[in-house]
């Protein structure tokens, strides 16, 4: 990446050499980035993650008057699901939280009849980014698509690990970012299919085709299109490892008394679990597990620092007191298979250290 920062110091909206040189790695990393899509180069934009990427499609409908109503879930990212029901703040503006079943699903009747003639978007997460749950996004689009209401995905935790040509998908905005990919943190997309409405959340420039104002970081762009098309080159191969790891951490815990599994295995990406133990804090685990050098969390990431119980678990039907007792562990790229021995080694040890402390009172 230093050679790229060398190539790419200027600002690639100069019209001098060193802005038209910047400008050509800007470009070609949006084609890439188009291809992997399967999108046109112009229904990419660049921003500074996901979550700006989802606020950016939400806050249209604070951009004109008369009554609006959104449709989305209970199980989406913070950045979606906060930022719909501040906009329900709103007089005129209505949100419908869709709710899902005990194994994360969102179903095409519940949507259809959520629908309003005021239904002016329908934002639905691809995966889940706790338990890795997939939706059946090609049945909500078809619904969307014959109500003519524009849909919108979270792809972030899916792109890379799925299936996607957004030509023929009946998407009209989508979000992704480098960092889940290997890539660069602080650089994500937003597609935004041709003819779809978009008004621009960051003015003050005509930078992105002048719907995302503020000079682009050309490096954080070549990365997230470099990690992509590795990542995509070795797509099969990583699919088919994470299931390995997901398997052996399965086997692990069928061992333990108490476990209950979370996440839907027969519909979700490979490489995302979620699971809990009955009278087990997750915190104690994840403190226990972070001194062993082995990071998990207890949910998303972006609002973790809490502790808090996770709003998808218990939109699931899980008690608080489940909900609490469970972890989300993830792997990726670099993830080996001896950490995958360590891991589960080290978890194993905790838990029944910690189920004896419940049983005896002692530490």
């Amino acid at each position: 990446m230093s050679e790229v920062e060398h190539l790419a110091f200027a600002n690639p909206s100069s019209p001098h050499w060193a802005g038209r040189d910047a400008r050509i790695l800007l470009e070609d990393s949006r084609e890439k980035l188009a291809q992997a899509l399967g999108a046109k180069s112009q229904e990419i934009f660049f921003t500074s993650g996901g979550s700006e990427s989802n606020n950016t499609v939400l806050r249209q409908l604070l951009m004109t008057s008369g009554e609006k109503h959104i449709i989305s879930s209970a199980v989406e990212h913070p950045s979606v699901l906060e930022t719909c029901r501040i906009l329900a703040e709103q007089q005129n503006i209505q949100f419908t939280e869709l709710a899902v079943d005990s194994s994360g699903t969102l179903t095409p009747d519940d949507l259809s009849a959520a629908i309003r003639p005021e239904t002016e978007l329908i934002s639905l997460i691809s995966a889940n980014n706790e338990t890795g749950k997939l939706q059946s996004i090609a049945e909500l689009t078809k619904i969307s698509q014959q109500q003519q209401i524009p849909f919108h995905t979270d792809l972030v935790q899916a792109f890379g690990k799925i299936e996607l040509d957004l030509s023929t998908s009946g998407i009209d905005y989508a979000t992704a970012t480098a960092h889940k990919l290997g890539g660069p943190r602080g650089i994500g997309l937003l597609y935004v299919r041709e003819g779809s409405p978009f008004q621009s959340l960051i003015s003050g420039g005509k930078q992105e085709r002048a719907r995302r104002a503020g000079t682009e970081n050309v490096t954080l762009a070549v990365g997230f299109a470099q990690a992509v098309e590795w990542y995509l080159k070795n797509q099969s191969k990583l699919r088919g490892q994470f299931y390995k790891f997901r398997q052996s951490v399965l086997d692990e815990i069928a061992k333990l008394e108490g476990i209950f599994i979370n996440t839907d295995l027969e519909n979700s990406l490979a490489h995302t679990l979620n699971f809990g133990c009955h009278g087990i804090s997750a915190e104690s685990l994840l403190i226990s597990l972070d001194l062993d050098g082995v990071a998990v969390s207890t949910g998303s990431a972006c609002s973790s620092g809490a502790m808090e119980a996770s709003h998808v678990l218990l939109a699931m039907g899980l008690s608080r007191a489940e909900a609490k007792s469970s972890l989300r562990v993830s792997w990726g790229w670099s993830t080996s298979s001896a950490d995958i021995d360590y891991f589960c080694a080290r978890l194993t040890h905790h838990i029944l250290r910690l189920q004896a402390k419940n049983k005896t009172g002692n530490p």
